[in-house]
């Protein structure tokens, strides 16, 4: 590991396909910004610390004209971050699918945008900025890959202003007919105003189908407090992992945009290394989702289904359990895998 300017490096390598705007193209890390030293950015960038982003930007070495490299991200990003008034550099949605989603999908910052995230975030530990991250939540192991941390800050920060939800709009009300779309692959709501814009942004599309994760529940609870009406093309699945009570989770599981609950539980550690948790076609797969079924049982579940890993035909061709009410009031389960 080498450490500049108190940020993080390692020297591992990685390779993977993202969707950038107008192209695809393959991303690979090298050397590659730490999740701490990610996290420094992201802080600093939701923050709006122009000079410090621009210091722990300088701070990455490389080459930024090296493409797929995390310096070669970082600078376009600083390069738009600067005035947020050109034209994005990476796409909002993820459109091109793949094996495990293929769907339209949204993404923000996991964690800074979890304000109900709980275990899954900080693990046992208090809820406090150090032990921020040391949970089980997969997301962050996206961020190995520099072009899926920066798209995902990207869109935080559109989030968080009115000229940059209108941007968010624009590219959701550009998305094909009769498409599925999930709300959110990494991070969730992260306030009262984000919540109801995605909300409204449904209704203007009652076309298509629309689902996600969340544990953002008092934001959910307060919205139906203040008598809003859900919309009907979307599924809310109550996520695992939340900071609130039991007795909040019931109340949300009562509203009609719920599907019902999804929850991560303990399994062996072989079906995580063998990826049997990844596709049903995979082997071990049939054991795995025995024992995720089982884990839910054990929990006190009676209606149980175990989520095979990859989306859209997990219960017939091109369907998928968690966007669809024939599984409304099942505990869909999937193991541990972060």
């Amino acid at each position: 590991m080498k450490n500049l300017n108190g940020i993080l490096f390692g020297s591992k390598t990685g390779t993977t396909s993202f969707l950038l705007k107008g192209k695809d193209m393959k991303t690979i890390s090298l050397p590659k910004l730490s999740t701490p030293g990610k996290i420094d950015l992201a802080r600093a960038a939701l923050a709006n610390d122009l000079p410090l982003m621009a210091k722990l930007v300088a701070a990455i070495p490389g080459d930024p004209s090296a493409r797929g490299t995390t310096t070669y991200y970082a600078t376009r990003f600083l390069s738009w971050f600067e005035d947020q008034s050109g034209p994005l550099y990476f796409s909002v949605f993820a459109s091109a699918g793949n094996m495990k989603l293929p769907f339209y999908a949204f993404s923000s910052l996991p964690g800074f945008d979890c304000p109900g995230a709980g275990a899954c975030l900080y693990g046992e530990n208090e809820f406090t900025p150090d032990n921020f991250g040391k949970g089980w939540c997969y997301s962050f192991t996206g961020w190995r890959y520099p072009a899926a941390f920066f798209r995902q800050l990207q869109n935080s920060i559109l989030l968080r202003s009115t000229a940059g939800r209108a941007i968010v709009a624009n590219e959701f009300a550009s998305i094909p007919e009769g498409r599925t779309v999930r709300l959110y692959v990494d991070g969730d709501f992260a306030n009262l105003a984000i919540l109801r814009f995605w909300m409204e942004a449904c209704k203007t599309r009652p076309d298509l189908d629309v689902y996600g994760y969340s544990k953002s529940w008092e934001l959910f609870l307060t919205l139906d407090k203040q008598g809003y009406s859900f919309p009907a093309n979307y599924l809310l699945n109550v996520s695992s992992g939340s900071r609130y009570s039991s007795t909040v989770k019931e109340k949300l599981l009562q509203l009609d945009c719920t599907r019902g609950e999804f929850v991560a539980v303990p399994v062996a550690r072989k079906w995580i290394t063998s990826k049997a948790y990844q596709d049903k076609g995979n082997d071990g797969s049939k054991e795995y989702r025995k024992e995720v079924a089982s884990q839910l049982r054990k929990a006190g579940h009676d209606k149980v289904f175990a989520c095979p890993g990859a989306c859209g035909n997990c219960i017939a061709k091109k369907e998928h359990g968690c966007g669809t009410n024939r599984l409304r009031g099942v505990v869909i389960g999937i193991g541990i895998h972060g």
